[in-house]
């Protein structure tokens, strides 16, 4: 059968309907999820794709702000805050604190968000110490996160194969299912939260969640680099919360840990999914980190003075 010639109008919208479609983002990246260590914590072991990182904390914050500077990533939340915090010259990073159990002094804890020390609570790595976020033991300073506007940042998901044996023995997988902060959003409708990987296994409890609660967040975290079954998730998560109509409640996380090359990966699997359009990309990058953090009502308030 002799096929129809296409006009070449119609083919040239279509070639260019393809172009659009696989196109990257290069703007401006906020990344919602970083961490910093102490020449003490520092460790240096391969990465899953056999990459080492750099084998002190000073090299490896040098790398850390080479991406930085790279990729144009104009804030990043970063916990714990530690000498990272001495590099920022241009006022990227965002103090986060990071803890494994709820926290023992609510005075301690409110000076820390006086000072400025703190500003996002997170990365909140309950299940670690075989927690979830609606432990009462959370409970007090959860309602000073609500009554001074900081926002959480909770761990979901799971973790390092036989971390239950390594260091942690009460983790357990079912702690990170994000179900289990459903009594923490209905008690603090105020407070804004975001759940770290996206809720990683329970990838589909995390959207029904932000389809239940418009106000919840997700970041992607180590999904979009550290291992093949995790990457298979995030494609999940992202196919579905488009599907779902839920891309405006994610948000860019890298999850770089000790290995600084790990925020390109994140940005570069990001950039490769074809189901996203330019659009979708331009806000999980950015724009809805940029409402969530409420960075433009921060730029107003420079401006006033006030």
């Amino acid at each position: 059968m002799i096929q129809p010639k296409r006009s070449i109008s119609t083919s040239f919208l279509f070639i260019f309907s393809l172009m659009a479609f696989a196109q990257s983002y290069t703007g401006p990246i906020i990344d919602m999820h970083l961490h910093d260590y102490t020449q003490e914590n520092h460790y240096a072991v391969p990465a899953k794709d056999g990459i080492m990182p750099p084998l002190n904390v000073a090299d490896f914050r040098a790398e850390v702000m080479r991406y930085i500077d790279k990729y144009n990533i104009v804030k990043a939340m970063v916990s714990p805050a530690e000498g990272l915090m001495d590099l920022d010259k241009n006022n990227v990073f965002i103090p986060g604190h990071m803890v494994e159990q709820p926290p023992n002094d609510t005075v301690a804890f409110k000076e820390l968000i006086i000072s400025g020390e703190m500003k996002v609570f997170g990365e909140i790595g309950a299940i670690y110490g075989g927690y979830t976020l609606s432990d009462p033991a959370f409970e007090p300073y959860l309602d000073i996160c609500e009554r001074y506007d900081i926002p959480v940042a909770v761990h979901t998901g799971g973790g390092p194969q036989e971390i239950t044996f390594r260091c942690c023995p009460n983790f357990r997988l079912k702690l990170g299912d994000p179900l289990e902060i459903e009594d923490v959003i209905v008690k603090h409708p105020k407070l804004r939260i975001y759940m770290m990987h996206a809720g990683e296994v329970f990838y589909e409890n995390a959207l029904r969640l932000m389809s239940m609660y418009p106000k919840l967040y997700a970041d992607l975290g180590v999904l979009l680099w550290v291992d093949v079954m995790p990457m298979d998730y995030a494609e999940r998560f992202l196919i579905k919360a488009k599907q779902y109509g839920l891309i405006d409640q994610v948000m860019f996380g890298s999850d770089q840990m000790v290995w600084p090359h790990a925020i390109e990966k994140s940005i570069n699997t990001l950039n490769g999914y074809d189901f996203l359009t330019l659009a979708d990309k331009q806000k999980i990058f950015y724009s809805n980190a940029e409402r969530f953090l409420r960075l433009s009502e921060e730029v107003k308030k420079d401006q006033s003075g006030n």
